[in-house]
């Protein structure tokens, strides 16, 4: 009885360290399916809210062994540098991106393209003039030029 247990916890644990598929038409990433992103622009920055599910069973194993493997995933399914966790928890986790546009000078700032580690159901993106709406997109290839208060 006691190897069935150790077996099944060690089952459970190599879910969380199970190499993440790189790029899934579902929007999966190892153990977590990714709903929708929003890309929120504020002058050079970005504010990122991204939703998602987690498989069942995984979700008591992050709250009991902690959450820095959920972070990691998250930051890598997103692919930006200098991205920071603000917030995180079993369903969404919003990431906050210094430097994400370029900035031009006199308020203007360039997007550039971008490409996320799995197809992205549902990806909005806004800026201080319009919002973006794109589905199933694994990548934000054409950037997006926006003006900004300063």
């Amino acid at each position: 009885m006691k190897w069935v247990t150790v077996g099944v916890v060690l089952m459970l644990l190599s879910a969380l360290v199970v190499p993440a598929v790189a790029e899934n038409d579902d929007g999966r990433y190892s153990y977590i399916t990714v709903k929708d992103v929003t890309i929120h622009l504020v002058k050079d920055r970005a504010v990122i809210t991204m939703n998602y599910k987690i498989d069942d069973g995984i979700g008591f194993l992050v709250l009991l062994l902690g959450k820095s493997d959920l972070k990691r995933k998250v930051l890598d399914i997103l692919n930006f540098n200098d991205a920071e966790v603000q917030r995180l928890d079993l369903e969404h986790a919003v990431v906050l991106v210094n430097n994400a546009s370029d900035d031009y000078g006199q308020g203007s700032y360039w997007f550039p393209a971008h490409r996320f580690a799995v197809v992205v159901p549902s990806l909005t993106v806004i800026t201080p003039q319009d919002v973006k709406y794109y589905e199933n997109v694994s990548e934000f290839s054409d950037g997006l030029g926006y003006f900004a208060k300063q």
